[in-house]
């Protein structure tokens, strides 16, 4: 199975005087009539009112302006008005959207992209080039190319079940959404201030999207999304002073990030049928270990999460650790492969 890292999308701000957001606001108002428009969902604390641009998206860039409103409080503060820029770098240097392809950040693509932003910057009004924008998120992915549907399905179930960190939560689509039973069974979500981790179906988004070519082959990406605080711990003051040099390094630390965050999800090791991962654990010694975790592998076949299975298992927090113990000394997980499966085992980690 073919697989594969890269940067997906990545989002940039400027903060900019009333002047040259006057000149920035008043040029989309005027060339890009009907695709420049108020967000009437967005509500901000600060008193800040959000205009988006999508003039621009068959570049692969989306504008949101964001703008103080006046206040007669006079003892309210003050904040500058700022630009912020989501790219898809691989469109805006292609100059089409290709929905499987992702950015590899190589000197090259790099000094490309630093002139086309650079560009689109002086397109719309303003007198600055990309390395003056601020990097404040980078989305990195791992795309599984698999030789069946199945395993894109049998993924999606297993990664539901798997444990998650406690300072993350879980996001799922709501009720606005009028298809999010489907959208929920084909993608799983958590998150935390800084980071968003996301595993989906790549396939039936395209398909959603209308954009889902003929004999389309199955993907499943599992997408780690950072903030500039998170992604930039660690970085050399060098290196956070220029855009390129972030997105190179990022892009070259990708595989060992998101393996990290599979570590933490337990999804470095394999996943089995059921009937085999049962017929395992009767290789335990000791009995009172081996009905532990028979009763989580059977909750968790049950149940659609982790959380929901320990819950009515009803094992004690030292009982579930010894569980897990054992689970990692026989190498498997105890989330498994429906026994109907088309596939006999499930790796992430290749």
């Amino acid at each position: 199975m073919d697989s594969r890292y890269g940067i997906h999308t990545i989002e940039l701000f400027h903060r900019v005087s009333k002047k040259d957001f006057n000149k920035v606001f008043q040029h989309l108002k005027s060339v890009n009539s009907g695709s420049f428009y108020p967000d009437t969902t967005y509500h901000s604390e600060k008193g800040l009112t959000k205009y988006i641009c999508t003039s621009y998206c068959n570049q692969g860039v989306v504008l949101y302006l964001y703008q103080q409103v006046r206040s007669k409080n006079k003892t309210k503060k003050n904040h500058a008005p700022f630009i912020h820029f989501r790219l898809n770098p691989h469109t805006l240097l292609h100059e089409e959207y290709s929905p499987k392809k992702v950015f590899h950040a190589e000197d090259k693509q790099l000094k490309s992209l630093d002139k086309e932003m650079t560009k689109l910057l002086h397109k719309i009004g303003l007198n600055c080039n990309f390395e003056q924008l601020t990097l404040s998120r980078i989305d990195c992915c791992l795309d599984y190319f698999p030789n069946s549907q199945d395993w894109v399905d049998e993924a999606l179930r297993v990664v539901r079940r798997s444990p998650y960190m406690k300072k993350y939560e879980l996001c799922t689509f709501g009720r606005k959404f009028p298809n999010r039973k489907e959208k929920n069974a084909h993608s799983w979500r958590i998150f935390c201030k800084t980071t968003t981790l996301t595993v989906y179906d790549k396939t039936f988004q395209l398909m959603e999207e209308d954009l889902l070519e003929q004999y389309d082959a199955p993907m499943l990406r599992f997408e780690v999304s950072r903030s500039g605080a998170k992604f930039k711990r660690g970085l050399s003051d060098e290196v956070k002073g220029s855009n390129k040099k972030i997105l190179k390094t990022v892009m070259n630390e990708s595989e060992e990030a998101i393996h990290s965050y599979m570590k933490k999800l337990h999804a470095n090791l394999p996943f089995v049928r059921y009937s085999d991962c049962i017929a395992r654990i009767e290789t335990v010694k000791h009995s009172a270990t081996r009905k532990n975790m028979r009763l989580l592998v059977e909750k968790l076949s049950d149940c659609k999460s982790y959380a929901q299975a320990v819950k009515n298992s009803g094992l004690s927090e030292n009982k579930l650790r010894t569980v897990r113990k054992q689970f990692e000394k026989l190498g498997v997980q105890p989330a498994t492969l429906r026994d109907t499966a088309g596939i006999d085992e499930l790796k992430f980690v290749l």
